[in-house]
């Protein structure tokens, strides 16, 4: 399992660029030369960048579904099957500060998404699931008190872990100011440690189901 990260549309959204490529034929190569590597995912939706933009929770779902959709339309059009297309998909996610609203997000993405794949037909419902990779914020960081950032990233870590994301990026607490060093990378790893080997949240399939507020607020 893996991923790399291709995605040509970034570009486009950060600068108003157009990529200088044919998407569609160097997709379809990418795929025939991943071919062996089944679990190896390709094509990235990149909705950190837009988290970090300050947009709102509500808007990065929209944006992302979108950002897949063209994808899934994309590799459809260059040959691929829905099934392929859309086990190589990837979504990278911010987390910001908004607990329960994080947990909700990534639980609302997840069952949408599969309602677009399955507009593709689709042979395996398997295909429906979302892969999603989710990273802590950035843009609420301070550097006057950087260790409260350790703070923030803990409860945005948590509220991903809860949600049951794939992977998780932590930001090094002082990354902001300075190339993190070893120390705040450590710490920073500790942090997903922590949620895994003392609070236990990899034992648990859907800790936040069956809650009423969560679950309303997903729906």
């Amino acid at each position: 399992k893996g991923s790399v990260k291709f995605d040509p549309f970034v570009r486009l959204l950060k600068h108003g660029v157009d990529a200088d490529i044919d998407i569609k034929a160097v997709a379809k190569q990418l795929v025939e030369i991943a071919a062996p590597v089944k679990g190896l995912k390709i094509f990235t939706v990149d909705s950190v960048l837009l988290s970090d933009a300050g947009a709102y929770i509500a808007q990065e779902i929209g944006m992302a579904l979108a950002w897949g959709n063209e994808w899934m339309a994309q590799l459809t059009e260059a040959g691929l099957t829905a099934d392929e297309a859309a086990k190589r998909i990837k979504f990278n996610m911010g987390i910001s500060s908004n607990y329960f609203m994080e947990i909700a997000k990534f639980r609302a993405a997840r069952m949408l998404w599969a309602q677009i794949v399955k507009q593709y037909n689709p042979e395996c419902d398997c295909s429906c699931k979302m892969a999603v990779h989710a990273a802590t914020s950035k843009f609420n960081q301070t550097v006057f008190d950087a260790h409260v950032n350790l703070l923030r990233t803990q409860t945005e870590t948590m509220s991903a872990a809860l949600a049951g994301v794939d992977s998780i990026t932590v930001t090094p607490f002082d990354a902001q100011y300075k190339t993190p060093d070893e120390f705040s990378e450590r710490i920073a790893r500790n942090q997903q440690l922590l949620l895994k080997e003392e609070s236990h949240l990899d034992k648990i399939t859907d800790p936040a189901g069956g809650s009423y507020y969560v679950e309303t607020l997903t729906v």
